[in-house]
């Protein structure tokens, strides 16, 4: 496809109101409108038939279909051009990430939204790469009854309305993941880029943990800042860092007074541990027993 006529919507128009979300009913025109935004979109067809281009793929698309649009993906509704073709009716929805949750401000991408939320225990899947894709067909009176009552509060913008749309999306993204769910376009085994780079965090520390990994250094390659890496950390593995890493460094000194017959404090320095004092300590909490009851065990 040739992109070179499509233009960039800003969204400025759709958010001077002050806040990240905004709301419509349109009924599509025939004429091309090939567009990129900077926010994500989820469209419901209420009505009518039409096409719906997104990226390199051409839909055909009824009452019932519903859209995840990411940001920078070129797309565009269309009627048919028909006379007796009835016009294609859509709500959208479009948010920036942020709207949810200011933890969000800097995501783009609608699966790193669904793997945050998975991280507050709403949800229970895991996608990669969840976006441009048609995911309901045939109606969907729940969905539409949320769409509707988000346009109301919308239109009416009556106090608590920002409250009551926040709330009306995050229901809205609960249907839509089940829908995900069951059609089976959210694999459980994928992780999204926040999730791989958890892991490659994980790794590093499992490869380090006698050093004393930096809580500076491990955000900075992720990329995140520290407070926040650590919130993913403790989201994504039940622990904090520095439990993490303890953890580690007990197994390691397990594995050692199982299998050597190395001094207990040469194999509390091997695992990073100066204060052998403390190594005890730590040792007892996590086995319920000190280091040389442990070896005596076994």
């Amino acid at each position: 496809m040739n992109y070179a006529s499509f233009y960039r919507d800003t969204g400025e128009q759709f958010f001077r109101h002050g806040h990240s979300i905004f709301l419509n009913y349109i009924s599509e025109s025939p004429k091309p409108h090939l567009h990129v935004h900077d926010f994500i979109e989820i469209s419901y067809v209420a009505s009518g038939t039409g096409v719906h281009i997104l990226g390199d793929k051409t839909y055909e698309v009824g009452k019932g279909d519903l859209f995840l649009i990411n940001y920078d993906v070129p797309h565009e509704f269309r009627s048919f051009d028909s006379p007796s073709a009835a016009p294609l009716e859509v709500y959208n929805c479009v948010f920036k990430p942020d709207f949810i949750d200011m933890n969000l401000v800097d995501y783009m991408d609608f699966s790193d939204v669904i793997h945050y939320l998975s991280f507050r225990s709403i949800f229970t899947i895991e996608a990669d790469h969840v976006d441009d894709v048609k995911i309901l067909g045939g109606g969907n009176s729940t969905i539409e009854a949320i769409y509707r009552k988000m346009l109301e509060e919308f239109t009416r913008q009556e106090e608590g309305y920002v409250e009551l749309l926040r709330a009306y999306l995050i229901e809205l993204l609960i249907h839509i993941f089940r829908a995900l769910k069951k059609s089976g376009k959210a694999g459980g085994a994928a992780m999204t880029h926040h999730a791989k780079l958890i892991e490659q965090s994980k790794q590093y520390l499992r490869a380090n943990y006698a050093l004393g990994a930096k809580l500076n250094e491990l955000a900075s390659q992720s990329f995140l800042s520290p407070t926040y890496f650590c919130k993913l950390f403790k989201d994504y593995t039940g622990t904090t860092i520095s439990e993490y890493v303890q953890s580690l460094r007990i197994e390691e000194a397990c594995q050692l007074l199982q299998h050597t017959d190395e001094k207990i404090i040469a194999i509390a320095q091997k695992v990073g541990y100066k204060d052998i004092k403390h190594f005890n300590e730590v040792f007892k909490k996590l086995t319920g027993m000190t280091p040389s009851s442990y070896r005596k065990m076994i």
